[in-house]
């Protein structure tokens, strides 16, 4: 991939046979022939707004199945984990006509909101098995020695819970951050400007098409797409350790 994006010579197809010349021109061909800079602004957005809905929602749920009793507890334990089977492509049917009935209440409720709410959506019932399981391992004492010191709930969940689980938010942030990066189908099918596409869907059309075809340029694009994550892996190293090596042990 390295060699087709930065090699001159390739033209529309890659080719591992031939001379190898240096040349930025398949960079050039995205950044000045294709919506690539539409498309990374998209996929972030849309990556960063997953991950933040998904850990707000997650920290939540994850440590109330975990610390509260309550009616019904068990049995939507088992429709989450029920839920986890059924594949997101099958609610394709379903989300057309979600956003039908609400964009005709609210004008404003776009395509790319529906996209980012299936993906957090999604993400919840493992995400919330996950982080159950891992404040499951943390004493109750310790909630019950913030009590004895005026703690509420919250504060419990605030100042002892979260520090404590903050690893394993990290990890759950960076594959809700990664999902939208790697799926092409959902957007696809949801998106229908171009201009509105993720990188994967966006990418795809440089090899889809025999009119557009240009593979090395794919290649170049797939190198960059891999840059972002990359960067959030390096910053959350040392977080991503900790809560793996913590959760293996804890488990």
């Amino acid at each position: 991939m390295i060699i087709s994006s930065f090699n001159g010579e390739q033209g529309r197809y890659i080719s591992l046979a031939g001379d190898f010349k240096f040349s930025f021109k398949h960079f050039n061909y995205l950044f000045n022939k294709t919506y690539f800079l539409k498309w990374v602004k998209n996929t972030i957005l849309i990556a960063l707004s997953t991950a933040l809905l998904t850990l707000v929602i997650v920290s939540f749920t994850g440590y109330a199945y975990s610390r509260y009793r309550f009616k019904g507890k068990k049995a939507s334990l088992m429709a989450i984990m029920l839920i986890q089977t059924i594949p997101a492509f099958a609610g394709i049917t379903a989300y057309y006509a979600i956003h039908s009935i609400v964009s005709g209440i609210i004008p404003v409720f776009s395509r790319t909101v529906m996209l980012i709410l299936i993906y957090s959506g999604g993400g919840i019932a493992s995400n919330t098995f996950i982080l159950k399981g891992y404040i499951d391992s943390i004493s109750k004492e310790l909630d019950e020695a913030a009590r004895i010191d005026g703690c509420s709930n919250f504060e419990v969940y605030r100042l002892i819970i979260m520090p404590i689980v903050r690893p394993m938010l990290a990890i759950i942030a960076l594959w809700s951050f990664i999902g939208p990066f790697m799926d092409y189908m959902l957007p696809k099918i949801l998106l229908t400007n171009p201009s509105e596409y993720t990188l994967a869907t966006g990418l795809y059309t440089l090899i889809s098409d025999v009119r557009t075809m240009n593979a090395p340029a794919f290649a170049a694009g797939g190198l960059l797409t891999a840059i972002p994550i990359i960067i959030l892996f390096i910053s959350l190293q040392n977080q991503l350790v900790s809560g793996l090596s913590s959760g293996s042990v804890k488990g």
